[in-house]
């Protein structure tokens, strides 16, 4: 068994808490009543400051969005949005990566060498990391609003992705269910639908219908993807290696999204819902249509919140290949205090990885800043093959972390 034990690195962040926290300033903003345009430029930084056997490490993540409106003479919003994102992570390879020894047409190992496409964990070869420094373009697309809703052509996330809903977080870059950054590298937990990943697309997302105060409201998307071939941040369609590990390739993805919000006196109530299904890849045996599933709960009352997510995938592989994760989080919230106990699991039929991870921490948001330490336990469960056959290899961690989070 390892275990990996880290304290917080206060030092590390000391110098930063000198300048001064923005976390939700409009770097620059112009309306020209002429011209009917709106121009926003806006930047998040968020710093994550960690302390352990390497001497103590602060993570990164920025993200720079403009975005530019216009209406028409009709009274007609349109524009587009270009936004793109850069970290300093752990050594993961976008999503996933590692997941133990489990060669393949050895003991139930997979026959042929792949990687999952929703989980990107594989078991094939050992040592696969990255640098931990990466950055994507996220969006670039146009919209155009009607009395029904917004239509968006281009580079982004999917409908899958558009509104769902999950329990309350305390911080911006880590959660217990797949933050930003992961500190440790370990935790595979992810209920968030990437089926598509933010490659180009055709979206459309509805006006809510109804009234949230007695029959409640709900807003349905839906787009259509060609193809999901990039590697980005958060989500990377690995395709081919290292070696000989493929992973499916699909091809017009098709998702759906729905949300229902309702309010009975003081309490708040919103459900989720996401599906995602693809054409066969390139008719690969070893590959089936990419079938994903997610489903989120989120609840208030006064300063109480709760909520839970769930997603299921088949990985995009013939057989028992199948991802599933599920989380739960509650909250308290006193006025700029955010304090949250968070949980996650997953398990992956694919190379027979499996784990849980708990987080608990408090944040303090200002008008422009956010300001939290928190302490984030698990475990990993991940193949080896001995002469006796496949066995479970059990990886503890355990870390400490402040976050510095600003908006300019």
């Amino acid at each position: 068994m390892n275990r990996t034990i880290s304290a917080i690195a206060i030092a590390a962040l000391s110098g930063l808490f000198t300048a001064p926290p923005t976390f939700s300033q409009t770097f620059e903003s112009h309306d020209d009543p002429a011209s009917n345009a709106e121009v926003r430029l806006e930047i998040d930084l968020a710093l994550l400051g960690l302390a352990g056997d390497d001497n103590g490490e602060v993570l990164a993540d920025l993200d720079i969005r403009y975005f530019l409106e216009n209406i028409s003479d009709e009274g007609q919003r349109y524009g587009f949005v270009i936004a793109g994102r850069a970290e300093r992570d752990s050594g993961r390879i976008g999503w996933g990566g590692q997941a133990g020894l489990c060669p393949s047409g050895l003991a139930d190992c997979p026959q042929t060498p792949l990687r999952g496409y929703t989980s990107g964990l594989q078991a094939e070869t050992a040592g696969e990391r990255d640098n931990g420094v990466r950055s994507a373009l996220t969006e670039a697309f146009f919209f155009l609003h009607t009395g029904w809703g917004e239509w968006r052509v281009g580079y982004g996330d999917g409908a899958a992705r558009q509104d769902a809903t999950a329990g309350p977080a305390a911080f911006r870059t880590v959660r217990a269910d797949g933050g930003r950054l992961d500190p440790t590298g370990l935790n595979a937990a992810r209920t968030q639908n990437y089926a598509s990943g933010q490659a180009p697309k055709l979206l459309f997302r509805s006006i809510p219908l109804g009234q949230i105060s007695t029959i409640g409201t709900f807003r349905a998307s839906a787009s259509i993807t060609p193809e999901a071939r990039d590697c980005g941040v958060d989500y990377c369609a690995f395709g081919t290696g290292p070696g000989l590990v493929r992973s499916a390739k699909p091809s017009w993805i098709a998702e759906f999204g729905g949300l229902y919000e309702v309010q009975r006196g003081e309490q708040e109530w919103a459900v989720s819902i996401g599906w995602a299904q693809s054409l066969d890849e390139d008719g690969n045996p070893a590959f089936d249509r990419l079938s994903t599933y997610d489903a989120g709960l989120s609840w208030q009352r006064g300063n109480w919140l709760a909520g839970a997510r769930w997603l299921r995938s088949d990985n995009a592989v013939t057989g028992d290949g199948d991802y599933e994760a599920l989380s739960a989080s509650m909250g308290y919230e006193n006025g700029p205090w955010m304090t949250t106990l968070e949980w996650a699991s997953f398990s992956d039929n694919l190379v027979h990885a499996d784990g849980e991870t708990w987080q608990v921490g408090t944040s303090w948001l200002g008008e422009r800043w956010l300001l939290g330490a928190g302490i984030q336990h698990g475990h990993r469960r991940d193949p080896s093959l001995t002469p006796q056959g496949r066995r479970g290899d059990d990886t503890e961690f355990t870390v400490f972390f402040a976050e510095a989070s600003w908006r300019y």
